[in-house]
């Protein structure tokens, strides 16, 4: 017998009931890690009340308007467990209407120019919208040109159109895709003499803005994908001899800085603001040398570990951990890369247009790791390197001592004392 959703959300399925529901899937969700199983997530809607549905990854991926049939087990939600979830299978989850692709077509449609349809669809909240345009567009910078065309002239909204465009530059922005930021600079580059409405125009702004930091430089590349894979934050010992900070073209003098910092038990916290991959190198290189010469423990997070959920949530454990386990007196150089992607500023996420409960527990997710970050900032000394510090949360780019150029080497606000170094 097919139950209501209501009856569960209202507390009246006791945790472990096998139950059976038919609904409307709403939203994509991200997926997450338990242990060593990756769970894909959507919203099931049925009229009376909309549930989160979990389910292991399988071949099968769903669409937003699809009508589904699901049968699974109620259970609390292993990543907020006062919410009620449905888990269950893809063998338990049966596709009884579609609305944009059919089933035995998703396979070959899964890609779309440079981007996953799947993973865009669990970056955004605006899934509706954005399984429009993808259809509609192909995600091709000219199909999106011609559909803008063609929905101004008959005088239909466009707000679909900017919404893809939206989930396009979060895709490209949080999975440092330069293939996908090089299709969305495109796409904007080819709409920028239409006449838009104001308010579109503005987000479209923003947007151009945001992915102009990715693109605008091909040697940023490195940056974004960087040579290694790292999962989670790596602990180092590394030495150096005084000399090598010599041999550092830009951030030689900074690296005096931070060693003398650590010799005498100072806090920092600097901010390096990059310009190309040849930087974001020096900056790592930096960071080994420092520590090496001050032999202090090397804590060091590249934005590759930040390439994944799974990665994502491997560097939140361990920054926890870390900063729990740091005893007073300890030298510590904290090198970190992509704090964008874990605190973004307002603007990313007022581009990413989440609903507003979306919005609700992306902040309050935000206000926790902030509050970690500022503990770690009172145990260490952190550098942190970022393609755009307009990209980094303002409470958190706020607490830097200084920022600093990673092209001259020279600072671009204050140290902290309203005067800069005078080796600067």
């Amino acid at each position: 017998m097919t139950m209501k959703v209501e009856d569960i959300t209202k507390g009246g399925v006791p945790a472990g009931s096998e139950v059976e529901l038919e609904g409307t899937i709403t939203d994509i969700l991200p997926s997450f890690s338990l242990g060593d199983i990756v769970y894909e997530r959507f919203s099931l809607d049925d009229g009376t009340g909309r549930l989160t549905v979990i389910l292991p990854t399988n071949p099968k991926y769903f669409l937003p308007d699809d009508r589904v049939r699901v049968r699974g087990r109620v259970r609390p939600c292993p990543y907020a467990p006062s919410v009620t979830c449905l888990e269950t299978s893809g063998d338990d989850v049966e596709i009884i209407e579609w609305k944009w692709i059919e089933p035995r077509f998703r396979e070959e449609a899964a890609r779309k120019g440079a981007f996953n349809v799947n993973a865009l669809l669990q970056i955004t909240q605006f899934d509706k919208e954005l399984i429009r345009g993808v259809v509609e567009t192909g995600l091709d910078p000219l199909r999106i040109r011609e559909r803008f065309e063609e929905d101004l002239s008959a005088g239909r909204d466009v707000r679909y159109l900017v919404d893809t465009l939206a989930a396009m530059t979060m895709y490209a922005i949080f999975l440092r895709d330069l293939p996908a930021a090089k299709s969305v600079k495109t796409a904007l580059y080819l709409i920028r003499d239409l006449k838009l409405p104001q308010s579109e125009r503005r987000v479209l702004e923003l947007m151009s803005n945001m992915i102009d930091t990715l693109v605008s430089r091909e040697g940023l590349a490195p940056y974004i994908s960087p040579p290694e894979s790292v999962r989670g934050i790596v602990e180092r010992y590394p030495v150096a001899q005084r000399g090598e900070m010599d041999e550092l073209p830009r951030l030689a003098q900074l690296a005096k800085r931070l060693v003398e910092d650590l010799d005498k038990g100072k806090r920092e916290f600097i901010i390096v603001e990059i310009a190309d991959g040849s930087q974001a190198s020096e900056a790592r290189r930096m960071a080994e040398v420092v520590a090496g010469v001050a032999g202090a423990k090397l804590y060091y997070m590249p934005v590759s570990s930040l390439s994944s959920p799974e990665g994502i949530g491997q560097v939140i454990s361990d920054l926890k951990g870390i900063v729990d386990g740091m005893k007073p007196g300890e030298k510590i150089l904290f090198y970190m890369e992509g704090l964008e992607l874990l605190v973004p500023s307002e603007r990313m996420l007022e581009a990413m247009k989440l609903s507003q409960e979306a919005m609700t527990a992306a902040k309050a997710f935000k206000a926790d790791l902030i509050r970690v970050i500022e503990s770690l900032l009172e145990k260490s000394i952190v550098v942190a390197v970022t393609s755009s510090k307009v990209m980094i949360d303002d409470e958190i780019a706020g607490k830097a001592s200084q920022i600093v150029s990673g092209t001259t080497g020279a600072g671009i606000s204050g140290d902290g004392n309203g005067s800069y170094p005078s080796y600067y």
